[in-house]
């Protein structure tokens, strides 16, 4: 009797056995030993800052933000003010660093001509194109004009002051450096030394109340642009001539905007001068 029904119940005696044998113990999780949390280390206060700075950014000011902008007119880029800038300094005093290098090169020659003809250049570029088309060639080529917080056009007057900063600047330097280099006698030994280096002080006092006016101030506007109403750099459009120079200086733009010298930079400059 135990054989069959060891037989009906198809299993041999010992698979019990061996299963048992083959199954394994379950090994018990051992949970690991909880890390020890290193104490956050503390922070500078330079790191501070400058993680601050870092999220803050540098914030672009928009037309909104810029009191007295005039309506209707929009902020040039900032590839249209290095373009300008660029082209009314070389008009204006790019005579000068020929002259500059044929004297420091130790030649001896007369440059009254290169002077004159400097001159003329000025006047030319901040005096009739402005009372004749409201603009300098750096205003023509980068397509920017000059306006009122009105919204009028700003008076060549504007434009001629404005750029005696550069020589105001440069008779300043030579004067303070001519001082500083004879300080027994700071005002020279006669009294048109006297005089002249007196000039070359008080000019400048116009350069500095522009600078600090410019940079400090809400409005961002410096002392000429305030002498005239409130002056600021905005886009323009093409002169539109179709013969003479004014077509070769609308073609000029052309090329400049082609090659992306108009277009906007990675780093912005919202005072708009």
């Amino acid at each position: 009797m135990g054989l069959l029904e060891k037989a009906e119940s198809g299993k041999e005696p010992g698979d019990e056995e061996k299963k048992k044998a083959v199954q394994k113990p379950q090994s018990k999780k051992v949970s690991p030993e909880p890390k020890k949390q290193d104490k956050p280390k503390k922070e500078s206060r330079f790191s501070r800052r400058r993680a601050t700075k870092e999220k803050k950014g540098k914030p672009q000011k928009t037309v909104e933000d810029l009191p007295s902008f005039p309506t209707g007119f929009e902020q040039p880029t900032s590839g249209q003010l290095a373009f300008r800038r660029m082209v009314d300094v070389l008009v204006c005093y790019g005579w000068m660093f020929p002259v500059v290098g044929i004297f420091a090169w130790g030649t001896d020659f007369d440059a009254t001509y290169f002077i004159i003809g400097g001159m003329l250049l000025y006047i030319g570029n901040v005096g009739f194109l402005p009372s004749r088309f409201n603009r300098t060639v750096g205003n023509i080529v980068s397509r920017t004009k000059f306006v009122t917080s009105a919204g009028n056009n700003a008076s060549w007057a504007y434009t001629f002051l404005k750029g005696l900063n550069f020589p105001f600047a440069l008779i300043g330097v030579v004067t303070a450096l001519t001082i500083l280099s004879d300080l027994s006698s700071p005002l020279g030994d006669s009294t048109g030394s006297a005089v002249f280096r007196a000039i070359g002080l008080l000019l400048l006092i116009p350069l500095t109340l522009d600078w600090m006016l410019s940079k400090f101030s809400m409005a961002k506007r410096g002392l000429w642009e305030r002498i005239f109403g409130g002056v600021w750099l905005v886009r323009s459009t093409k002169t539109g001539s179709s013969k003479g120079w004014l077509k070769r200086l609308d073609q000029l733009s052309d090329y400049a905007e082609k090659r992306g010298l108009l277009s906007e930079k990675e780093e912005d400059n919202p005072n708009l001068e």
